[in-house]
């Protein structure tokens, strides 16, 4: 048996989590204390209002902006992303880090394997006649925004669905935690 102070205890994952949601929460206020103008446009379009729906909708926008190739303006398109869905951006910010240093380049490679092998299943390949927009060098790019598209619109749509559930779920059994004790 394992002492109850352990990492490795049943409440170990659960403690650590909290505490790096904590501090990820003091370093957002931080950051928003810094840009006034940011904080009052994002409460006034409720971009950081919580909730399941709210926080929801952060995960699709935060997944879609993530994974497409926007590196140097995810942070405006999430903004904007979380203005015109009422999306929580603090959780658009958070999910978006699933494109970082470490899995670009895996991303982006997967994105243009995607995007390549859905202009061979379509009668548009590079070489044709009828494929002027595939020749030169912006067919390699079209590649791999047209592949991160394939996969960030579904995953964004899963990413809502999954979140939304595991978000109403989790207040469940907060309240009926909060009935109990």
């Amino acid at each position: 048996m394992k002492p109850a102070g352990s990492s490795r205890s049943r409440g170990g994952f659960l403690e650590r989590f909290r505490g790096r949601q904590r501090e990820f929460s003091r370093q957002g206020r931080d950051w928003l204390r810094r840009y006034p103008r940011v904080q009052r446009l994002l409460e006034a379009t409720g971009c950081l209002k919580g909730g399941a729906e709210a926080m929801a909708r952060g995960v699709a926008v935060g997944l879609f902006i993530g994974l497409t190739p926007t590196v140097g303006f995810q942070t405006p398109l999430m903004i904007l992303g979380c203005m015109l869905v009422r999306g929580n951006f603090l959780t658009a910010f958070m999910v978006s880090w699933i494109s970082n240093p470490f899995t670009m380049g895996p991303l982006y490679w997967g994105f243009h394997t995607v995007g390549q092998g859905l202009f061979r299943l379509l009668p548009l390949q590079p070489g044709e006649a009828s494929a002027w927009v595939l020749r030169g060098p912006g067919d390699e790019m079209l590649f791999t925004v047209v592949g991160s598209l394939m996969v960030a619109l579904p995953a964004a749509l899963i990413g809502y669905l999954v979140s939304h559930r595991l978000s109403v779920a989790l207040a469940a059994r907060r309240r009926r935690r909060g009935l109990q004790g």
